[in-house]
């Protein structure tokens, strides 16, 4: 038999001895009745006994764990090895519960003491006794016990609100088994896996510093406002078809190359997404627009680094300081390089863009303090975000940590600056050995998004279907945090959506086939990364893209707004209306304007913060 290496957990929380809510100390074990192994009159017995250290369930339990910690922070170098724990954490003791009729026992007490097979227990559970919160809170398997375990190895602040054990985390529920000593028959509590969530690293430096036992409260997340409008809820569907949104900064593939342009509006063709774009440029060479059907055309603007301009002498100046007239006439042009100057005016004016924020659909029924308003939504930078759903933060590599926004609030000061704070529960997404047999055994946390709790779905069915043994959850760190626009790298994209787009679909296949999939933000750039324009508050979509889209140009209210915002320029029900008004009609398509949302008009004094302004309010 292979040698097992010994293990030594030097930290501990263990209690043998804990106060009750009435400050009366109580030892941290099954109750006096609960020991009790008297026979009842049908010589029936029910308790609780101490395993010893030798006993085979005591060994296997601290092998299980042994293995569990060393196979997610050993390495390759100690995967040929077996570990056990030396000893259980001090204060730790395994108890078990046995029920078993006495002549029974006697008339089998040759055989193998404990064995399911000789038909002796009716019963035979062990449980883990000694967390801090008394003898209610026990663990009842190694699987259940690893996530405070592991916080144990492994968090140098020693905060309670850093482990994820069942007990610990916000949903750990008291075992109603653990108030009696004697077993309830069909009615007892069976063994539900715990919703485990674990990290292979000390906690960082943005976890809460409470060094409170007390398990945090819920998680902050809520669903957005009262009224959800059409669009956001489609935005937050996990079964929409659209990666993009109306008003986002994209790259897109011109024939030979490729482009950035924003979203005008979206729909469906043939029930596959589809997009119209207003290519960027500079002031003095609008481009006319482009449809695109095709997904795979298309990239995020935060999935690539933006080039220098192809005129050196342009590198560091903002769009709107360019004199564009001068630069068209080739006064700026160097020897043997060749010059666009449609792109350097789409390379300025995205990173104009990427710097710029401006919030839209202000919740008037929300409680605001002086100088506060609340919004449902922020265009920050390239991407349009709703409350209600995921954005990456800035954290360092490789953890993957997400903001789920449950709050979006401006302060205005006199002078009329603007500071915007996001308030919500913060999640960091966690891999371990899976405690789980079998798929009806998986856990949901309704806490999460659906889009995020359907990705997270999609990667363990993909670790489960290759016999990986892995287990992928996201994991609360903190709730009701508050993070400055600072921290938001972008928003968060799905594994399965994303991912063949950015790295093929060839690539993606084969890493799902061998059981991987990655965070889709392992793969793109934050907000203003290498961006040295300064973050700009402006007062709406328009007024960001300013001069680098054509006069009258409007982004689609998508499914807020009427039917016709979404109407594509090859739309049969466009071609009638241009044989109704043909000159009107076309030349709004030659200029490359679209209808679809009235700007959104804010002042800093929060008199006006109508998203489509004043021509279309109800």
């Amino acid at each position: 038999m292979a040698p097992y290496y010994p293990l030594l957990i030097c930290r501990s929380d263990g209690q043998f001895e804990v106060a009750t809510r009435s400050n009366v100390k109580e030892v941290n074990q099954p109750t006096a009745q609960q020991m009790d192994d008297t026979p009842d009159a049908n010589g029936n017995v029910d308790c609780y006994r101490k395993l010893e250290v030798d006993d085979a369930k005591h060994v296997d339990w601290r092998r299980k764990l042994g293995g569990m910690l060393m196979h997610l922070l050993g390495g390759k170098e100690h995967a040929d090895r077996n570990y056990i724990l030396k000893e259980l954490p001090e204060g730790y003791v395994l108890w078990e519960h046995v029920k078993y009729n006495v002549e029974k026992a006697a008339a089998e007490s040759r055989k193998e003491k404990g064995k399911h097979a000789a038909g002796v227990y009716e019963r035979q559970d062990a449980y883990l006794y000694g967390h801090p919160q008394g003898r209610k809170k026990r663990f009842r398997s190694p699987a259940d016990f690893f996530p405070h375990l592991l916080w144990l190895a492994t968090d140098k602040e020693g905060d309670s609100m850093n482990c994820s054990c069942k007990i610990c985390s916000p949903d750990g529920d008291e075992d109603p088994d653990a108030f009696s000593g004697k077993s309830e028959g069909k009615n007892e509590m069976k063994y539900q896996p715990p919703t485990l969530s674990v990290a292979p690293k000390p906690a960082p430096t943005y976890a809460p510093s409470s060094s409170s036992s007390a398990a945090p409260p819920k998680p902050a997340f809520q669903p957005g406002p009262a009224a959800v409008s059409k669009e956001q809820a489609a935005d937050a569907s996990s079964s929409g078809k659209h990666i993009y949104r109306p008003g986002e900064l994209v790259w897109f593939y011109n024939v030979n190359n490729w482009r950035l342009g924003v979203v005008a509006k979206r729909g469906l063709k043939g029930n596959k997404p589809r997009y119209l774009l207003q290519p960027l440029s500079n002031p003095l060479q609008h481009q006319k627009y482009q449809i695109k059907d095709d997904e795979n055309l298309l990239r995020p603007w935060l999935a690539w680094s933006v080039p220098g301009p192809t005129v050196p002498g342009l590198n560091d100046m903002v769009y709107d300081q360019v004199p564009w007239d001068r630069v068209i006439q080739g006064e700026f042009d160097k020897a043997g390089v060749i010059s666009d100057y449609i792109v350097d005016g789409s390379i300025l004016a995205a990173k104009v863009v990427d710097a710029s924020y401006s919030l839209f659909d202000q919740n008037a029924n929300a409680l605001a303090g002086p100088g506060e308003a609340h919004y449902n939504g922020i265009f920050l930078g390239a991407e349009k975000i709703w409350i209600g759903e995921p954005v990456r933060l800035r954290v360092n590599p490789p953890d993957i940590v997400v903001l789920i926004i449950s709050k979006l609030i401006e302060r205005t000061a006199p002078q009329g600056t603007s500071s915007v704070t996001l308030v919500g529960d913060v999640y960091k997404f966690v891999e371990m050995p899976t405690p789980y047999k079998n798929i009806k055994d998986w856990p949901n946390n309704p806490d999460l998004p659906p889009r995020m709790s359907n990705d997270l779905r999609y990667r363990n069915e993909v670790a489960h279907l290759a016999n990986t043994g892995m287990w992928y959850e996201w994991r609360l760190l903190e709730p009701a945090a508050r993070k400055g626009l600072a921290d938001i790298k972008g928003r968060w994209y799905e594994t399965r959506t994303l991912l063949p787009i950015l790295r093929t679909p060839a690539k993606f296949q084969e890493d799902v086939n061998n059981g991987r999939t990655h965070d889709a933000g392992d793969f793109m750039n934050g907000r203003r990364d290498n961006n040295k324009v300064p973050e700009q508050r402006r007062k709406n979509r328009t007024d960001t893209l300013g001069q680098a889209v054509p006069r009258g140009f409007r982004v689609s209210r998508g499914l807020d707004g009427p039917p016709a915002d979404d109407v594509f320029p090859d739309d049969p029900s466009l071609a009638q209306a241009q044989i109704q008004q043909p000159e009107m009609q076309q030349q709004r398509l030659q200029q490359g304007n679209f209808d679809g949302d009235i700007s959104q008009f804010m002042n800093l004094d929060q008199a006006d913060h109508g998203f489509y302004g004043s021509e279309m309010q109800h």
